[in-house]
């Protein structure tokens, strides 16, 4: 009897491990084939078959709803469709099944930046850069969050620390530039540019943050330079116009009349019924001694905008310096209430009946412009030329 009982046991234990090695074998082509159908799905995906690789992800969800990385898929799938939370769901479950998913959490992060939980992308991003501390996209997801919670510190001294470790990774070095141009630590921004520059050659936008940041240092020529050589490069004419305008503007701070004007006859046929900018030409003029030209730039101004009180100097400046003394203080008399003009316009005036002969009154007017403004640049240099100040 016992050993009939021991022999119905070891049938049993038998029958068991073969139903086990059963299940496992059918396992093993079914794990096979989820894990093909998903490589198929992720180059549907690469190509931009999001609607293929939609329906290969969810029969793979189908067969194997443990699938980490299926879930993974198929969140980034939704994400492109701006489902965010569906997404969101998905991602979840994914990280839920394969704690240290790098890519899931990324994607997570992303799903939550989409729906604008800051915070929570924070978090995601961290774990993920955690997982791989050297990936490129985490490092620069944790420091753009950073930068929108205007926590920019961290976020330079994250990319600091990243740059030390990885001193050939662009993407670093052009993220700590821009974030160093925000500060407005100008100077180890253009640092950053340049060396990105070196790296790289000419990647058009790195020079023009680079430009851009030598106009808000004040290194006009530098960047008239480089605006100049974008001007060159550029197909787009919506972006060539802003180089257009940045150069000119360099150039005439940096005193190159000429290239400004050559950069405004470019701009004119657009810019034909723009007062402002006819303004801007004829200052550009009449500091590369075209002063005809720029009296017609301030007519052209004036015609666009009656009583434009910048215009109106600048055709007082124009006859000014055409000897047409009388009439350029008519201009001038015009805008002496004007409050941002008033100053130059007394100024102008003063040097006008100077050259009239009429010290007297060239005295007065001298002296009440400084009064008003003490701290006008044109007025002391007036000033000093013609000692004012021992009147």
């Amino acid at each position: 009897m016992l050993r009939k009982k021991i022999t119905t046991a070891v049938i049993i234990i038998c029958l068991c491990s073969i139903s086990c090695e059963s299940n496992s074998a059918n396992k093993q082509p079914l794990k096979a084939s989820v894990e093909a159908k998903l490589n198929l799905a992720q180059q549907e995906y690469d190509n931009n078959y999001t609607d293929e690789a939609m329906s290969i992800v969810s029969e793979c969800i189908n067969t194997d709803p443990d699938n980490a990385q299926a879930h993974l898929l198929y969140g980034k799938l939704l994400l492109t469709d701006d489902k965010a939370t569906d997404a969101a769901r998905e991602l979840q479950l994914a990280v839920e099944l394969e704690e240290n998913l790098e890519q899931g959490w990324y994607w997570l992060g992303l799903a939550a930046e989409g729906q604008g939980q800051t915070q929570q992308s924070l978090f995601c991003y961290n774990k993920a850069l955690s997982l791989n501390p050297a990936n490129i996209d985490y490092i620069l997801a944790v420091a753009e969050t950073y930068a929108k919670q205007e926590k920019l510190e961290e976020a330079i001294t994250l990319l600091e620390e990243k740059i030390t470790a990885m001193p050939k990774e662009i993407p670093l070095k052009t993220a700590a530039a821009d974030l160093m141009w925000r500060l407005g630590e100008n100077e180890q921004a253009i640092e950053l540019y340049e060396q990105v520059m070196l790296m790289t050659g000419d990647d058009n936008s790195v020079v023009e943050s680079l430009g851009y940041c030598y106009v808000f240092s004040g290194q006009w020529n530098e960047g008239a330079e480089i605006f100049n050589k974008l001007i060159g490069q550029c197909e787009d004419e919506q972006k060539k116009k802003s180089y257009l305008q940045a150069a000119a503007f360099c150039s005439v701070n940096s005193a190159q009349y000429d290239k400004a004007v050559n950069c405004y006859n470019e701009l004119s046929v657009e810019e034909r019924d723009n007062a402002e900018f006819w303004v801007k030409m004829g200052q550009a003029s009449l500091g590369a001694g075209a002063a005809d030209r720029a009296l017609m730039c301030g007519q052209r101004a004036l015609a666009l905008q009656p009583g434009d009180a910048d215009a109106t100097v600048l055709i007082g400046c124009a006859q000014y310096s055409m000897a047409d003394y009388n009439t350029a203080i008519k201009n001038f008399e015009k805008v002496n209430s004007d409050a941002k003009n008033s100053n130059i316009s007394q100024l102008m005036t003063a040097r006008c009946y100077e050259r009239l002969g009429r010290k007297g009154e060239a005295e007065r007017i001298y002296k009440k412009a400084l009064e008003v403004e003490p701290n006008s640049k044109l007025g002391n240099f007036m000033a000093k030329e013609k000692d004012v100040g021992a009147w």
